[in-house]
């Protein structure tokens, strides 16, 4: 009984010892299983960051820089055009512009004398030119336009930039071509696109032009019919008389002039009209 009883106490020893180290086995196991799930996630998390696309730059701001063409037009009353178009020559040239193109008109006695300038000043300058502009007479019409041509500069840029790459690598095919019909080709296509980049730039240029010099159109008209006034007093009355003279004696002989081919036609024809006659009698 004895025997039976230390068996079973052994046996009981035995089980508990073994719960004991299972119960350890289990303890370490989820231990190691925490650490390697804590491990495993801010890994998996720096994986993602890397992996995800880098945040894009936003589009260029193409209103940071608008480009603008600005024009203007004006009507003036004056005493004297012609000084008051000398007087605007010189408000331009102080402001850094040019004169293109002026047309004078002296008037007649029923109309009046006007002279036409057209200013090509610097943008930025344009608003103090027309208000400086506006103090040489009495104006009757003023106007200031703008036209946003940003879209048709880019345009423009982005077309030659394209051609100009394309020109290089024809240039570039050109020097490494071995086969003559290539060769030529590649010429002919080399010769077409510069044409094209040539006619694309010139017309950057003008445009350039437009927006860094401003257009302005001005008309001065006198203020009294018939041209300014002269021939004032006694010896401009003489002076009057004379040059109505020349005008007379001028138009006399300009109508010479013109009738000289007639006259000289009548003249033969006068001539033949006699000698039919002539001989017509002495045939009686």
């Amino acid at each position: 009984m004895s025997d039976d009883s230390s068996k079973m106490g052994r046996t009981r020893f035995a089980t508990a010892l073994a719960a004991i180290a299972a119960i350890g086995l289990l303890a370490a196991c989820s231990g190691s299983g925490s650490s390697s799930g804590s491990e495993t996630a801010p890994a998996a998390g720096m994986t993602a960051v890397a992996e995800a696309p880098a945040p894009q730059q936003p589009p260029p701001d193409l209103t940071a820089k608008r480009d603008v063409v600005k024009t203007a037009s004006m009507t003036i009353d004056v005493d004297s055009t012609s000084e008051a178009a000398d007087r605007a020559a010189v408000i331009v040239e102080d402001a850094a512009g040019r004169v293109d193109s002026r047309s004078e008109d002296a008037g007649s006695g029923g109309g009046r004398a006007h002279t036409s300038v057209v200013l090509r000043v610097p943008a930025d300058k344009l608003d103090g030119v027309v208000r400086q502009l506006k103090t040489l007479g009495s104006v009757r019409t003023a106007e200031t336009t703008s036209e946003d041509v940003t879209a048709q500069r880019v345009d423009l840029d982005a077309r030659i930039k394209a051609l100009q790459t394309s020109v290089d690598r024809l240039l570039t095919i050109m020097r490494d071509a071995r086969d003559p019909d290539a060769l030529i080709k590649a010429e002919e296509a080399l010769s077409q696109r510069q044409a094209d980049l040539d006619s694309l730039r010139a017309q950057r240029d003008q445009l350039g032009d437009r927006i860094d010099y401003s257009t302005v159109d001005v008309t001065f008209i006198a203020d009294q019919i018939g041209g300014p006034a002269q021939y004032q007093g006694f010896l401009g009355q003489i002076e009057r008389g004379w040059d109505g003279l020349l005008s007379v004696v001028s138009a006399v002989v300009l109508l010479f002039g013109l009738l000289l081919p007639w006259l000289a036609a009548l003249t033969v024809f006068v001539a033949l009209v006699y000698a039919v006659v002539r001989l017509a009698r002495r045939a009686r």
